[in-house]
């Protein structure tokens, strides 16, 4: 028996000739492991009480050999000595700065960051886990009996896109691959990726084995279309339930297809079937990494040329080299995270090697006998990550890839919100001097909440009265869609003023 671990989530389902891989989840008296993960991570808590857990998640050193200064690395210079960049860093820092996040207040004994981790993978769309009473046991109750009735196998269907209003295939540039993109409207349709009456378009990026149908995919879709903004999701290559047409897929900062798409709606709008509007870049974890990777390599272009006015990410990694000696680190962190991945990632390296290296162990195209003896995420990616994609080793990969590196060219207003006690992550790194609340030029506004877990926030306590207001989303994709509107608002704001001023 075991519990899959997939990034965002962990339910979500890697494909082979179209059909699922499933592994086999034993029933015990109907209970399946990912209740008894669950259970397991509760009866923890009882016994390590408060932040107790993260000496288990962390019971290695998670000190990193590299330069704490990134200075020495190319890219992180490429926007030095641009003026424009420094002119929009300016002008859009007190927009980012403005933002006041709302506090998360989870209730005191599901605070747990295993527990937060794994429920927000498959609690998310339970309204009486997302959100919790503040009084009484009855909330409580109902998040027992949730937990009782998991099951692993209603994952997300990544053939099916019974959420979205419509479904885009998209042709890579070099016409021998394809991505997907599937679009959520505010309103009605006006013409592709816009509907009539919308504030704009958020472009949001799934994680690590995610899709547009995981549930946290869809979540912050509906709090951004509620907030009144056209959705479009992009699946990664290989993510949308069909096998893609190349050897590689995607990687922590594969780039390459949300600039082509961004390509896409510039040309449209530029040809006059696309209007005006706005558009807002969204992601977690992996998708987070991307986000934010891409904003930095576009520097002031993201504005001039992209129309991006800015963006709203969580679970951003900022730096894998030192992350993954704590996704590695023995115990829960590689008991059930790190070993899950690594279950999954084998079986997608065993049927690239099948579609695409004629099923040759001995294939030049990456260290596949390597792949299959990984014990750990690191080796992983040394063996397969960077052999596929062209970096000396991990290392290689990890610092030309993570998006802490980047952050010096981002020019629009940002937005990222990490959990203090996240196991993916080294808890020791959060480079708040980078952003607004550290006296860094670029216009990003940091937040990072003493609970959370992985992409969790769940079991947010309300009052009695507050808790009866119908929600159309949890509370992290909520307060990421409030920062949108936010900067929204103070642009149209800005502009208006420019009007003003222009008419005197």
């Amino acid at each position: 028996a075991r519990v899959f671990c997939t990034d965002e989530n962990i339910s979500s389902l890697n494909y082979t000739n179209n059909s699922k891989i499933v592994d086999t989840i034993i029933m015990t008296n109907s209970l399946s492991f990912s209740s008894f993960a669950l259970l397991f991570t509760l009866c923890y808590v009882a016994l390590c009480p408060g932040n107790a857990s993260l000496a288990l998640a962390f019971s290695t050193s998670t000190t990193t050999s590299q330069d704490s200064s990134p200075t020495f690395f190319p890219h992180v210079k490429q926007h030095e000595n641009d003026p424009l960049l420094q002119e929009l860093q300016a002008k859009h820092r007190p927009i980012a700065a403005s933002f006041e996040l709302k506090k998360f207040n989870p209730h005191p004994l599901l605070s747990n960051c295993h527990l937060q981790t794994i429920s927000g993978a498959f609690l998310r769309k339970n309204p009486d886990c997302a959100y919790i009473s503040g009084s009484g046991m009855s909330g409580l109750t109902n998040v027992m009996k949730a937990l009782s009735q998991i099951n692993t196998a209603d994952g997300a269907d990544e053939t099916m896109s019974i959420f979205w209003d419509e479904r885009c295939r998209i042709t890579t540039h070099c016409n021998n691959d394809f991505f997907t993109a599937d679009i959520k409207y505010a309103g009605s349709k006006k013409t592709l990726y816009q509907s009539d009456d919308s504030k704009g378009l958020v472009v949001l990026i799934h994680g690590l084995e995610s899709n547009s149908n995981s549930s946290l995919s869809t979540d912050m879709a509906n709090a951004y279309v509620n907030e009144g903004y056209d959705t479009v999701c992009l699946n990664f290559r290989g993510c949308c339930g069909v096998p893609n047409d190349t050897l590689g897929g995607y990687h922590l900062g594969f780039t390459d297809d949300l600039i082509q798409f961004l390509t896409i709606l510039q040309k449209s709008r530029e040809g006059g079937a696309f209007e005006n509007r706005p558009i807002y870049l969204s992601g977690f974890s992996l998708g987070a990494n991307v986000v934010v990777k891409c904003l930095g390599e576009l520097g002031s272009k993201a504005y001039t040329e992209y129309n991006i006015h800015g963006g709203s990410v969580t679970g951003a990694p900022f730096d894998a080299e030192r992350n993954v000696k704590c996704l590695d680190a023995p115990g829960f962190n590689r008991f059930i995270y790190s070993g899950n991945f690594l279950k999954t990632l084998k079986k997608r390296a065993q049927f690239q090697l099948d579609r695409h290296c004629n099923g040759d162990p001995l294939t030049s195209a990456f260290d596949f006998p390597r792949v299959m003896e990984a014990t750990s995420i690191g080796e992983f990616d040394d063996a397969f990550i960077a052999r596929v994609y062209g970096f000396e080793s991990n290392i290689d990969y990890y610092r030309k890839n993570s998006c802490y590196y980047f952050l010096k060219g981002v020019a629009v207003p940002l937005f990222i919100i990490n959990a203090g006690d996240d196991p993916f992550f080294d808890p020791d790194f959060f480079p708040i001097e980078e952003g607004v609340d550290g006296n860094g030029n670029s216009p990003i506004k940091m937040e990072r909440t003493q609970y959370g877990g992985h992409l969790g926030f769940m079991f947010h306590q309300l009052s009695d009265s507050d808790y009866s207001k119908q929600r159309k989303a949890s509370w992290m994709p909520i307060e990421l869609a409030r920062f949108i509107n936010h900067v929204h608002e103070c642009n149209s704001k800005q502009a208006n003023d420019e009007i003003g001023w222009n008419y005197l």
